[in-house]
């Protein structure tokens, strides 16, 4: 058995602790990501009592990339916020979703969008084979 992979959604733009804590509740609702769903804290600065909610860390497991993209995905079209974030996989690979890009999107592009970035998202050893190497640069998915 494969140790899963780790995968950190932080803000970029427009993203408070509140977005992040409804993140979390979100993709613990989905039943396809069976992996630990945490919050993660900003250590406090001296004087201060607590850390900053500053993203959130989800174990992958082997196919769980499409499932978490998807969740991600819908809940960012349910926002009312033009907000924008960051998925960082454990092996370097970054995606940014915005948004309003995504709320523009019919549904056949959108799926179409979350089978990309699924593979972007998939550790190469476990994608199948493509004549186009997924590169290591965020994807800005903006207009």
């Amino acid at each position: 058995m494969s140790t899963p992979a780790l995968v950190t959604i932080s803000g970029i733009d427009n993203v408070s602790a509140d977005d992040f804590r409804s993140l979390r509740l979100w993709l613990l609702d989905a039943d396809e990501l069976p992996g630990p769903v945490e919050l993660r804290q900003q250590e406090p600065a001296p004087g201060e009592l607590g850390g900053v909610t500053d993203a959130v860390v989800v174990a992958l497991g082997s196919g769980g990339a499409g499932a978490l993209l998807s969740a991600v995905v819908s809940w960012i079209r349910h926002r009312t916020t033009d907000l924008t974030i960051k998925i960082d996989h454990s092996d370097g690979t970054s995606i940014e979703l915005t948004a309003d890009r995504l709320r523009g999107t019919d549904i056949t592009q959108l799926g179409a969008e979350i089978d990309r970035l699924t593979h972007r998202l998939t550790p190469t050893d476990a994608a199948a084979p493509s004549a186009v190497e997924p590169t290591r640069e965020p994807d800005r998915t903006t207009r």
